[in-house]
């Protein structure tokens, strides 16, 4: 098929005209937008001590690839080193938002062996996977010492 000269340019035309229409709709702070993610606070649940509500924040630019929002924790009673607390969570993807904002959340994780120690230590660790972005992943790990929540 052979367009005719006209009628090549009214389609360029066309597309030159629709072009700015679709960018306009387009955040484009938020198509760039690092995958990061941060371990804001971490406490027992005191209702529940096998419990540890992980504080997050995380952001993601918004795209079409899977994301995946993971965070697990591990305590080892100082008293007894072959007792070890563990437990992991994965938000799920429709759940994890991703629109270049900032975004806050509490993962819940169950110790799978015992209950969760106040006063000792214990590693967090949390992974944000973004598949169509750059970097296409991001982790924060800490050493906490896991408590009860405040009363503030």
């Amino acid at each position: 098929m052979h367009l005719r000269l006209p009628a090549a340019f009214a389609a360029l035309a066309l597309g030159l005209a629709l072009a700015p229409a679709a960018v306009a709709d387009e955040d484009p702070d938020a198509s760039d937008a690092e995958t990061v993610v941060e371990i804001t606070g971490v406490s027992i649940d005191p209702q529940i001590p096998s419990r540890v509500r992980v504080d997050l924040t995380y952001t993601c630019a918004p795209g079409d690839g899977p994301h995946s929002l993971n965070t697990s924790v591990e305590q080892t009673d100082p008293e007894d080193p072959a007792t070890i607390a563990f437990g992991s969570t994965r938000t799920a993807s429709t759940l994890v938002e991703c629109d270049g904002a900032e975004h806050s959340r509490t993962a819940v994780v169950q110790s799978k062996t015992s209950n969760w120690l106040t006063g000792v230590d214990a590693v967090v660790i949390t992974t944000l996977a973004d598949l169509g972005a750059a970097p296409p992943a991001s982790a924060d790990a800490r050493q906490l010492v896991l408590d009860l929540p405040s009363d503030d």
